[in-house]
């Protein structure tokens, strides 16, 4: 009896492995042409399971489209339209026969799920930092450190590595559901929780001792020393949680064979810990030293986060390129603020305001208010006279604020082509910089206007920085044959002598400010990729085909535009308005005036552009926002007619 048991479950097992494997076979070969239409769909997989099966028992095969959502489960719904159904169902059953008639029957089901190969597509968009050398190392290390809380002393070989070295995605993912608890094979759960940086960083570094990179022996073993350093400084903004998903976007249903693709470590470093640095309340601090001025204080915020990947179905992201399904990256949008003092402005400016100067902006003051300057005074009698004149102050309060917006560009795709294949391309439009220049005062003090400018993601107020304050004095002199004595009122009503003591009333008679808040203009182009030539749209999975758009003219314009400033003159006030001593405009012209203006905008601007080359050319390239160029890389897959099993 036992012996005969086991026949029967030798028929058993025989049935079942046949059922499963026409299963899969009618499965796929309906998912190959679910294009056409369901109706062929179904008719294909059932022909495909009579054939395979032969004349062993089995039910009439059970043919179901659906749409795969990238995980276990397929919704079907028999009215869905066609450009939602990506998946066929196949299920097949039947009685095996008996080795004896008295032993119980047992039905069998097996079932498939296959989904139609669909195109696929990949973005991504990357920092122009080709090498690190021990300069770029030490910025790094104050950038990134400063972005974190603190400070950071990784070496400028850990760094190199972390730029040469790439993590397999879906070794990636898979390594990060099993440190979070989660099913692996279920991506929209782990791109979907909130983790910490520390964790996504420490997971990086197991898949990369797993085997799970690829960029040469020395690169890897310098990057997990990277890694470690970064690890064990336990920063402070290593704690916000933050979600993978806003890094790398994966469209809903996209294969696992899709996510078979490299990320670069570098990237992923630098695109996490600004998303991290967005999440937290206070900005970085930046010890950056700058040439030639005295007393910079550099802040940095991420006010929009980078996402550095993008997989998707290219038909599906045609139809609303900046859509749900769109194919999408783009590089951070960073808000810098520098507050400079600028003492040695003062040096620079005073000798060019000489008498001739002094005394032709005194005129055009006293047409306005009856004003006069004290050296022009011909008092002769001996009599006590008492009389406001102009004093002229230059850069009373020498800080200003430079705060710059800056997003390095964005890219999404429109458009493909797979009707040839392999003949295929890829279109994708390509947005530069965009950027917004502000110059003047933020805030009464530098950190005043640290709390200000990084209040929220809203532009700041900039009031304009006084260069010239216009006021009055009072003075009192008796004249007695050309021979005077001179005294000064002081605030609590005596004279002194000392001109020092009295009292001063700030732009009484107007000033002149600094102050700009201008945008400075993006370019935009639409780069299309096409193979052939031969690899120049690889597929997804392989290195993907990087094109670039510079826009030098961005950074010359940054650049001019601060170089380009202009000086205003305010209209007199007496005690000022508003506190700022700066008011409503007036445009006074004249040779003298304009000579006036243009001195000053040349002193002060000699300080000034220097703070362009650290800032554009250094800071923000490290933070992956290349005022000069963007490159995005783009892979393509064509379906091919193909088809894959999932369950």
């Amino acid at each position: 009896m036992i012996l005969l048991s086991i026949a029967d479950m030798g028929f058993l097992y025989f049935y079942k492995r046949e059922y499963q494997k026409a299963a899969d076979l009618a499965a796929m070969a309906g998912a190959r042409s679910l294009h056409l239409s369901c109706a062929t769909a179904r008719t294909t997989g059932i022909a495909n399971a009579n054939q395979n099966l032969g004349g062993r028992n089995h039910n009439t095969p059970v043919l179901e489209c659906g749409h795969w959502d990238g995980r276990r489960d397929v919704a079907f719904d028999p009215d869905a339209d066609t450009e939602d159904l990506n998946a066929v169902r196949a299920t097949i059953s039947g009685i095996p026969p008996r080795f004896l008639p008295f032993i119980k029957s047992h039905t069998l089901t097996a079932r498939a799920i296959a989904i139609a190969n669909q195109p696929l597509a990949q973005l991504r968009i990357r920092s122009t930092l080709a090498t690190v050398n021990p300069g770029q190392g030490t910025l790094l290390n104050a950038v990134v450190g400063g972005l974190l809380g603190g400070s950071l002393n990784l070496s400028a070989g850990a760094w190199d590595g972390l730029v040469h070295t790439d993590l397999n995605l879906l070794n990636y993912l898979d390594a990060l559901a099993l440190n979070l608890g989660l099913d692996v094979g279920d991506y929209d759960s782990v791109l979907d929780t909130e983790v910490s940086l520390g964790t996504l960083l420490g997971v990086a570094a197991t898949a990369l001792q797993q085997g799970g990179g690829s960029g040469g022996t020395a690169n890897i073993d310098a990057s997990l020393l990277g890694l470690q350093n970064l690890l064990g400084a336990n920063l402070p903004g290593m704690s916000p949680l933050i979600r993978l998903g806003d890094l790398l976007n994966i469209q809903t249903g996209t294969p696992e064979s899709g996510l078979d693709t490299n990320l670069n470590l570098f990237q992923l470093i630098q695109g996490s810990v600004q998303l991290a640095n967005k999440n937290c309340v206070a900005c970085a601090n930046l010890p950056i030293n700058i040439p030639g001025v005295v007393g910079a204080n550099v802040r940095v915020r991420v006010i929009e986060s980078p996402q550095l990947s993008a997989i998707g179905n290219p038909e599906r992201a045609r139809l609303d390129p900046l859509g749900e399904d769109r194919i999408y990256v783009r590089t951070a949008q960073v808000r810098t603020l520098i507050s400079v003092d600028l003492p040695n402005l003062t040096g620079l400016i005073t000798p060019l305001l000489n008498d001739t100067v002094v005394g032709s902006v005194a005129n055009v003051v006293n047409d306005l208010l009856s004003l006069n300057l004290l050296g022009v005074l011909g008092w002769l009698l001996p009599i006590p006279t008492e009389r406001d004149v102009i004093d002229i102050l230059v850069l009373p309060t020498p800080r200003l604020d430079v705060n710059i917006d800056a997003g390095g560009g964005r890219a999404y795709v429109s458009d493909y082509s797979c009707a040839n294949e392999p003949d295929k391309s890829l279109t994708v439009p390509t947005y530069t910089a965009a950027a917004e220049l502000r110059v003047g005062n933020m805030g009464t003090t530098a950190a005043d206007a640290a709390t200000k400018v990084f209040a929220s993601s809203a532009p700041p107020t900039v009031d304009p920085v006084p260069v010239l304050d216009i006021g009055t004095r009072r003075v009192r002199q008796i004249c007695l044959l050309g021979l005077c004595s001179t005294t000064w009122l002081r605030a609590d009503g005596g004279w002194d002598s000392d001109k020092s003591k009295s009292k001063r009333n700030a732009f009484v008679g107007g000033g002149i400010g600094l102050k700009a808040d201008l945008p400075i203009a993006s370019t935009n182009t639409t780069q299309v990729y096409t193979q052939p030539p031969a690899g120049g749209l690889p597929k997804v999975g392989e290195d993907p085909a990087y094109k670039s758009v510079t826009s030098s003219n961005i950074v010359n314009s940054l650049r001019n535009t601060l170089l380009g400033l202009q000086l205003q003159f305010y209209q007199p006030s007496g005690g000022g308005i508003g506190g700022s001593g700066l008011g409503n405009v007036v445009f006074l012209v004249g040779s003298v005036v304009n000579t006036l203006v243009s001195t000053l905008t040349t002193a002060i601007n000699a300080v000034l552009g220097p703070l362009l080359d650290p800032l554009v050319n250094l800071l923000l390239e490290q933070l992956g926002v290349d005022l000069n160029k963007v490159e995005v890389g783009a892979n393509l897959s064509c379906s091919g007619g193909g088809a894959t099993l999932v369950d």
